[in-house]
């Protein structure tokens, strides 16, 4: 029903094949690497881009370039990408889980605020991570000024979000260290891959001897970053398509503009899965996937992870509520125009009678 994914665009093929008539798919390095390195550089404003194998291999890399070692404590959200809260523990810190912001899936920068005025927890802690999460944005802006004043290091997990602006900055652009994903059902996909991005010279240092040992050890191939340009040159298209998919369907599903209503999106968002919440959630999703849309439900949330492993801030009431009553619509779905659009929009208003 829904455009395919990953697409079948004939200048993904011929990208690929003429990595393979270079003889650059055989070479440890070639002409795609460098010119997907040159092309994220100059989208995010960013000086230095490494290409990894994978975006949750460069969480822990940032993790690792920011300074982060054991002993150390660093804050994310109770509701997010689990693989963040395992990287922090495979370096020996500890996560300490904060709730999710009311207007976003995302850190909320009050009880933040609150850890950064206590003297402890101020040295402490070393590196904060922010995911950006279905297409709306963390508070960046303010998670970056309590970090500049506490001295912490702020990690930005924009592997759902490439393209996103967010207050005319790009979403990967106000951290310290931030990561990309090309993961399989990513809105840019190789299959695997990731990119971390940095305007710190030391970061980028640290980053190159870890990585080259001397040939990298963490390597993107040149057949991924040949499927990945065609793709970031119509990304902005596909983002567009996106937004207009959900402008739809928030105007034409009451029932998910009230459950949307809290979280504010623009035109400038990037949309990766998009989310609504139903406290019918199992079945909602039931109802929906016999209408053969895409849907399934969000990450659980962490705020019932053990004692022993992190610290918590509060009660994680939101997190728990995210936890329990996410559902996502795959971004494939929004890639829909024209009638399949108009039936994907009168699917959903009919999925709450």
């Amino acid at each position: 029903m829904f455009p395919a994914w990953p697409p079948q665009w004939p200048e993904i093929t011929e990208s690929i094949l003429r990595t393979v008539r270079r003889g650059d798919w055989g070479r440890y390095r070639g002409e795609a690497t460098a010119a997907l390195q040159e092309q994220i550089a100059a989208a995010v404003g960013c000086r230095h881009v490494r290409l990894v194998s994978s975006g949750s291999l460069g969480i822990e890399l940032a993790l690792r370039a920011a300074g982060v070692a054991a002993g150390h404590q660093v804050v994310l959200c109770g509701y997010d990408y689990p693989g963040n809260f395992r990287a922090i523990e495979l370096l020996g810190a500890r996560p300490v889980l904060v709730d999710a912001d009311p207007s976003s899936y995302s850190l909320d920068p009050q009880p933040l605020q609150r850890l950064a005025q206590q003297a402890d927890a101020k040295t402490a802690v070393k590196a904060v991570v922010v995911s950006h999460l279905y297409g709306v944005p963390a508070p960046i802006r303010r998670l970056r000024e309590i970090c500049d004043r506490a001295g912490w290091m702020l990690i930005e997990d924009a592997c759902q979000t490439p393209g996103m602006q967010i207050e005319g900055r790009p979403a990967g652009a106000w951290g310290d260290v931030g990561v990309l994903s090309f993961g399989g059902s990513k809105p840019l996909t190789a299959g695997n891959g990731g990119a971390v991005l940095t305007s710190r010279d030391p970061i980028a240092s640290r980053l190159n001897a870890w990585l080259d040992r001397p040939s990298d050890a963490a390597p993107m191939s040149e057949l991924q970053a040949a499927a990945l340009l065609p793709q970031l040159d119509r990304l902005a298209e596909c983002n567009q398509i996106r937004w207009q998919t959900v402008s739809a369907i928030n105007a034409g599903v009451d029932w998910i503009r009230q459950a949307t209503a809290e979280c504010q999106v623009t035109p400038q968002a990037t949309f990766y899965k998009f989310a609504f919440l139903s406290e019918r959630r199992d079945t909602m999703l039931e109802t929906l996937r016999r209408d053969e849309l895409p849907v399934g439900p969000g990450y659980r949330s962490m705020h019932r992870s053990s004692d022993r492993r992190c610290d918590k801030v509060g009660t994680l009431d939101r997190c728990r509520i995210l936890g329990e009553q996410l559902c996502l619509l795959d971004h494939s779905a929004l890639l829909a125009t024209g009638p399949l659009r108009t039936q994907l929009v009168q699917r959903l208003s009919e999925a709450a009678s």
